[in-house]
């Protein structure tokens, strides 16, 4: 990273539609733009991923998915090179990752625990109360 050097990044924060902005090339400006200590992850097409390494934990706000995980505050994507050298993202790149992206959803499945003394209880928590014997 070279001082005074901006690059053009693609920029997703929080319930926003992601959009493209310049960003001064330096370690103090990524950090900034996530809020915190950063986590650089590589994507396909030459692409990396740069986010608040404890989003999550410092209570960032859920962003979008990748995967099987959730990007936790504002994140942003540059190029890279094969020297790992940050670089300006392509039209092709931007496009690729607009919709890239899917909104947050529900990390696991709540439900309520409930206990029977016995086999009617049980019963009656599984399938309700049935009274009148017919069907509705």
């Amino acid at each position: 990273m070279n001082d005074n050097r901006t690059i053009r990044i693609m920029v997703f924060e929080p319930g926003q539609a992601p959009y493209t902005a310049m960003l001064e090339d330096s370690l103090e400006h990524r950090q900034e733009l996530v809020g915190g200590d950063i986590e650089c992850i590589p994507l396909p097409c030459e692409t990396v991923l740069c986010c608040n390494a404890t989003g999550k934990l410092a209570g960032l706000p859920k962003n979008r998915q990748y995967g099987p995980d959730t990007i936790w505050g504002t994140f942003f994507l540059y190029g890279d090179t094969s020297e790992g050298r940050g670089v300006s993202l392509t039209e092709e790149q931007i496009a690729y990752f607009r919709d890239y992206f899917t909104e947050p959803r529900p990390s696991a499945v709540t439900f309520e625990v409930q206990s029977a003394k016995d086999m009617e209880e049980f019963l009656r928590l599984l399938f309700g109360n049935r009274k009148g014997g017919g069907s509705k």
